[in-house]
């Protein structure tokens, strides 16, 4: 498994998201980080893109992790 981005914030963070193609593109912090990885219902920010860029912004303190599923190669920018 390739190493999954994150970003720590202690307030707002932003992501930009470069698609080769449609891919599910997911902000999610800690907490429901590891409900997704252990198989629990989550919470997360963002959604299905069929457009690029993609721009995602949340609000929180904290590791936000950056999922991306299904979309191939792609390159990401947090801000």
């Amino acid at each position: 498994m390739s190493k999954i981005p994150y970003a720590d914030t202690n307030g707002s963070l932003s992501v930009e998201v470069d698609l080769k193609h449609a891919a599910d593109v997911y902000l999610v912090d800690s907490n429901n980080y590891r409900k997704m990885n252990s198989g629990q219902i989550y919470t997360y920010f963002g959604g299905h893109y069929t457009r690029t860029p993609v721009n995602i912004s949340v609000n929180g303190a904290g590791r936000w992790y950056l999922i991306v599923r299904g979309g191939g190669q792609y390159s990401y920018r947090f801000y």
